[in-house]
C-alpha cells in the first residue's frame, strides 16, 4: 500500500471531527512530463521590488515564447531561498513540472534565508527572533509576496486568478499565508507544512506566548475557503507535527461548511510515509498535478 488519502468529512453537529482513511493507489504522474529541462527550453531573469527596508531580489523563469501554453499559470516556488526554489532536485520539482507544461515560475527568498539573514540569525531559528524583535517575518513575507504580484502582473508575467503557489515545509506555511492575504492566488500546495509554529523546537522558548499561538494557520482557514489547497504530509511527522496539520485541515472543512462551499476544493493527504518530515516525492508531484489542473 503506498498511502492513505486521508478525505476529511464535512463537520455536522453528529461529527465534527469524522476522519475516513481510504487507500489511494496514485495514477498522476507530472514527473514524467517534468525531466530536468534544457537551458534552450526556457529563459530567465532577475528583477528586484522594492520593500519598505529592503530591495527584494525576485528570480523569474518562462519557457521559450513557443513553448508557453495559453492562458498560462505563473506558479510561485517556495522552499528556502529563491535558487534553491528553482534549481534544487527535490524542491525544484514542482517548478520544473510547471515549465514543462508551458507555464512561468517565480520565487524570492524567505525572510532570514538567502540573501535575507541578518545579524537575527538565518532559518526558522532567524525567522524566530525577528518575529520577536517585533519584526514579524511570516505577515512581512504575505506583504512581500503581494507586492512581487503586482509586479509579475505589471511585467506581462502573471495574471490575476491564474496565480498559483507552492511551498514545503516553513514556506508552505509562507505560501498559506501568501494566499490567505492575497485572493489573486487561486490555488495552494502545500508540501509537509508547518501550521503551529509551537510544534518547532525554534520556538520551544516561546511556545506560550498568545501572539506565537496566534501564527497557527487554524486563525486563517475562513480566508483560505472556497479555493482549491492541497496538502500532504506523512502519518508520523514529528518535526511539524501530523496532528496539527490535522487539525488545521479540519479548520479549513469547518470554513467551507460554514461558508456553504457546494463541494470541497481541499485534497487532505495523511501518506503512510517512514520517512517522517521528508515527504517523498511522489507526493509532491500530486500537488503539482493538483495545481496543473487549475489550468484547465
Amino acid at each position: 500500500m503506498s498511502g492513505f488519502d486521508v478525505c476529511l468529512i464535512r463537520p455536522h453537529s453528529v461529527c465534527r471531527l469524522a476522519l475516513l482513511f481510504l487507500a489511494l493507489s496514485v495514477t498522476l504522474n507530472p514527473r514524467a512530463n517534468a525531466d530536468d529541462q534544457p537551458t534552450e527550453s526556457t529563459e530567465s531573469r532577475d528583477f528586484t521590488v522594492e520593500r519598505p527596508s529592503e530591495k527584494l531580489s525576485v528570480r523569474v523563469v518562462s519557457p521559450k515564447p513557443d513553448k508557453l501554453a495559453k492562458s498560462s499559470l505563473l506558479l510561485l516556488n517556495f522552499s528556502t531561498d529563491r535558487t534553491t526554489s528553482l534549481t534544487a532536485e527535490i524542491y525544484a520539482q514542482p517548478a520544473k513540472a510547471f515549465l514543462a507544461n508551458g507555464h512561468r515560475v517565480a520565487s524570492f527568498d524567505l525572510p532570514a534565508h538567502g540573501e535575507r539573514v541578518d545579524v537575527r540569525g538565518s532559518g526558522i531559528d532567524g525567522m524566530c527572533a525577528q518575529f520577536i524583535a517585533g519584526d514579524d517575518p511570516f505577515a512581512r513575507f504575505a506583504a512581500d509576496g503581494s507586492a512581487v504580484i503586482d509586479a509579475l502582473i505589471q511585467s506581462g508575467d502573471a495574471v490575476a486568478d491564474r496565480i498559483v503557489v507552492c511551498g514545503v515545509s516553513r514556506a508552505g506555511y509562507c505560501g498559506l499565508r501568501l494566499a490567505a492575504a492575497d485572493k489573486r492566488v487561486c490555488g495552494v500546495a502545500a508540501l509537509a507544512p508547518v501550521t503551529d509554529w509551537r510544534q518547532l523546537r525554534e520556538f520551544a522558548a516561546v511556545k506560550e506566548r498568545d501572539d506565537v499561538a496566534k501564527l497557527a494557520l487554524d486563525h486563517f482557514a475562513d480566508a483560505l475557503a472556497g479555493r482549491p489547497v492541497y496538502m500532504a504530509i506523512g502519518n508520523r511527522d514529528e518535526r511539524v507535527g501530523t496532528d496539527c496539520c490535522t487539525r488545521f485541515a479540519l479548520k479549513l472543512f469547518e470554513s467551507e461548511e460554514r461558508m456553504k462551499q457546494p463541494e470541497s476544493k481541499i485534497r487532505f493527504l495523511v501518506v503512510d510515509d517512514s520517512k517522517g518530515h521528508a515527504l517523498d516525492l511522489k507526493w509532491r508531484d500530486v500537488g503539482s498535478e493538483f495545481l496543473l489542473k487549475l489550468a484547465k
